[in-house]
């Protein structure tokens, strides 16, 4: 275990494209998933103990489900996971040509209704090719066929956006009546109203960023309202107030920050997963902890807990 101002490396991971971090009551882990092994992963907070599940596809995001293991985003669709039972199965896919998109990031809002975006899957293929494109990730050829899905607890999807890029998140305000959407290569987050029954509306720009500032990525929200953001290619996670205000920057010793999370019996520590995607042996010796998990030390506020997915 590594320690340095504001963080410390939990697990030397080494995670290739490592996502989806989130905390799982029932056994006391911190579960991310790393899509281009494929495999979902867990530390144990309290004995420090890892796990890893070499997955038969990729996935890309994993929620705790009310009834047991996870619900997940993967190259299938959406599917009931539970890594510790090997089990693994598609149950409908949400994408309507996977030949030109696939599933992103996911999370649950607070009613327990499951949300995935989708991404360009040009870009998918692309960056895994490419070595070390901290300059050319923004040049990449990419198309807006990425959507925004909820998964209902009866297994129903809707579509509830259209015309992305790379969408990661949703995260969603305490209340569960605001959420907000990263479409991460066109460096933009939008904020939306949420009705009762999940519908979104009243769709404005959250914020707008500059290549400099880092792809806006995975997000996680506090009991202030306040929305911490990761990024990719920036060395930074960020937290705003619910008017977009920045409070603070938390300066990591890698440059891709993927999916925080908050976790522990009372939500009151912060993890972040990073990536290690097409890095060098040259990069790697400038970044060693590329792919670790990390705990961000001492945050403000507590997170907001999870809700399990219903279905």
């Amino acid at each position: 275990m590594m320690e340095g101002e504001g963080w410390r490396c939990l697990w030397d991971a080494k995670a290739i494209l490592g996502e989806s971090t989130v905390w799982d009551e029932r056994d006391g882990c911190i579960y991310w998933v790393d899509i281009e092994a494929p495999s979902i992963n867990w530390y144990h907070l309290d004995s420090g103990q890892t796990g890893r599940w070499a997955a038969p596809a990729w996935i890309s995001a994993i929620a705790p489900r009310a009834s047991g293991g996870f619900v997940a985003s993967c190259a299938d669709g959406f599917a009931h996971v539970d890594p510790k039972k090997n089990i693994y199965a598609p149950f409908i896919h949400p994408i309507p040509n996977p030949k030109i998109a696939r599933l992103n990031d996911g999370v649950t809002d607070r009613k327990g209704r499951y949300w995935s975006g989708s991404c360009d899957s040009s870009q998918w293929d692309e960056s895994t090719t490419t070595d070390d494109k901290e300059s050319t990730l923004g040049n990449l050829d990419v198309r807006n066929t990425g959507e925004l899905y909820r998964l209902d607890s009866d297994g129903t999807v809707s579509t509830q956006e259209r015309n992305i890029v790379t969408a990661n998140g949703p995260a969603f305000s305490p209340d569960g009546r605001t959420a907000y959407v990263n479409d991460s290569m066109p460096l933009v987050s939008w904020v939306y109203d949420v009705a009762d029954d999940g519908t979104l509306s009243n769709r404005r720009d959250f914020l707008k960023f500059k290549p400099e500032d880092g792809y806006p990525d995975g997000m996680a929200v506090d009991v202030d309202g306040c929305i911490w953001m990761a990024f990719y290619e920036s060395w930074v996670l960020r937290r705003f107030t619910p008017n977009a205000t920045l409070l603070e920057e938390r300066r990591l010793p890698v440059r891709r920050g993927l999916r925080p999370a908050f976790g522990g019996s009372d939500h009151s520590r912060l993890f972040l997963i990073t990536g290690s995607q097409g890095f060098s042996a040259e990069t790697f010796a400038q970044q060693p902890l590329a792919g670790g998990l990390f705990e961000i030390l001492d945050p403000p506020a507590p997170g907001v807990p999870n809700c399990a997915y219903a279905g």
